[in-house]
């Protein structure tokens, strides 16, 4: 049975509203756009009058397990943060604590109109699992570091551990693509070029081109990881940062997804654009763990860079909000550039949609005839969203999880009146803390 969406507001032109009918196909894809559609008895009706019409958001940067660890070691430097709160957490997080704390996750990303993810992490199987269960789509890829132990600098042990950590990923991105699950695809996720040797993002670049998988990888996120990566292609070499050393080892293509990009030179947003690939911004959690600057987007954008949002993990960011990403993406913008035009509400909202969208290759992020419909109402009779204003900075500065009632995906409603239809939201809720209380 077909869905009709009646009397919506959905995004128009310049970022403004307009009102709409929206028809959603039985095999969820969005058939007919038009001020007035006219119902068949195939159609299940919904009223949206009053309501908002997004496509849904795409979180392109997170950690989904890592919600079991939100609230742990707030307020410290990053690096204390995962030495002495992360790191020995994260070492007693078994399968149950995977599946707990992706479950927990996929329930705030519905509640906050989340209807696709890009994650890396371990124990992938599970988060897959977790992930088919809810009903969401996503893009999933095992986190591969070969960084080895040593007294001083920086060491790497690819014949070792990096084999057999590509070996997993390659593993499950097979099993991923085998299943033909068209809500969930892999990707190969080495961590960062700091934490990988270049024997592995070389063989990472090389997999994910012959898979066709999305590469996902952190990259330009910190000041100590610049001057790690210029330290170790000194050698014998001249200097990279750390996004020109990527490109280096053949990981900059259209299928690449970025994470956070904060120091990214002028010469490296320009490679960005040349080849293709996209930024995941994540301001946020940069923000909170004291990154100490503002990922270029301006200079992005001017370039003609695919630019996307992610929250980050839960355990950095303590949410998966793409609202609050969106607002606070916009203002930490204006703020270091001393230009409150720097970049518009519209820009954020793109990102948010049509840029997670086309970074992870899919035919989402749009209200338009032959899109997914991967769908979301917010309630615009609301308190924080009157009076109503026709342009996306009324959406992007006041809106928030509180006004989302109803969540699809693909034509299927994981949310109908703020109810969550797939996942049983308080069995996880308490499970979710007993757990978290024995990991310390």
């Amino acid at each position: 049975m077909g869905i009709l969406i009646q009397n919506a507001k959905i995004m128009g032109g310049a970022g403004s509203f307009k009102a709409a009918d929206v028809a959603v196909s039985d095999d969820g894809i969005i058939e007919k756009v038009s001020s007035s559609i006219r119902p068949s008895s195939s159609h299940e009706r919904v009223d949206a009058s009053g309501h908002v019409l997004l496509p849904g958001l795409v979180n392109a940067h997170t950690h989904a397990a890592m919600s079991l660890l939100r609230g742990v070691g707030d307020d410290l430097q990053l690096f204390e943060w995962l030495r002495t709160c992360m790191w020995p957490r994260e070492a007693k997080m078994d399968g149950r604590s995977i599946l707990l704390g992706t479950r927990l996750a996929l329930c705030e990303m519905i509640r906050s109109g989340t209807t696709c993810f890009n994650d890396m992490y371990f124990n992938m199987d599970l988060v897959a699992q977790a992930t088919e269960e809810a009903g969401l789509r996503a893009t999933l890829g095992y986190s591969m570091i070969d960084r080895a132990k040593s007294g001083e600098g920086v060491a790497f042990d690819f014949e070792g551990k990096g084999r057999k950590e590509l070996a997993i990923a390659e593993t499950f991105a097979k099993k991923i693509q085998k299943k033909k699950n068209p809500l969930i695809t892999s990707s190969i996720a080495p961590h960062a070029p700091h934490t990988c040797s270049k024997e592995l993002l070389e063989a990472s670049a090389k997999l994910a081109g012959k898979l066709g998988c999305v590469l996902h990888v952190h990259a330009a996120e910190t000041r100590k990881e610049l001057a790690e990566v210029l330290a170790l292609t000194k050698k014998g070499s001249a200097a990279r940062r750390p996004i020109d050393y990527l490109d280096s080892c053949g990981c900059l293509t259209s299928r690449t997804v970025l994470a956070h990009g904060v120091y990214a030179s002028k010469s490296e947003v320009k490679l960005v654009s040349s080849r293709s690939s996209s930024v995941a911004h994540c301001p946020v959690s940069n923000l909170k763990l004291a990154g100490g600057g503002a990922a270029p987007v301006p200079e992005f954008l001017a370039a003609g860079a695919n630019l996307s949002l992610g929250t980050d993990g839960a355990a950095s960011n303590n949410s998966l909000d793409l609202f609050q990403s969106m607002k606070v993406g916009a203002i930490e913008q204006k703020n270091f550039r001393f230009d409150a035009s720097a970049v518009k509400a519209e820009d954020y909202l793109r990102m948010a949609t049509e840029g997670g969208a086309k970074a992870l290759g899919i035919r989402a992020g749009k209200i338009e005839k032959g899109y997914l419909a991967d769908l979301v109402l917010l309630d615009a009779r609301s308190p924080n969203l009157v009076p109503f204003s026709s342009n996306a900075g009324w959406l992007v500065y006041s809106a928030g999880p509180q006004n989302v009632t109803d969540v699809m995906v693909q034509g299927k409603w994981l949310m109908r009146g703020r109810k969550l239809l797939t996942l049983d939201e308080e069995k996880i809720m308490a499970e979710a803390q007993k757990r978290a209380e024995k990991l310390g």
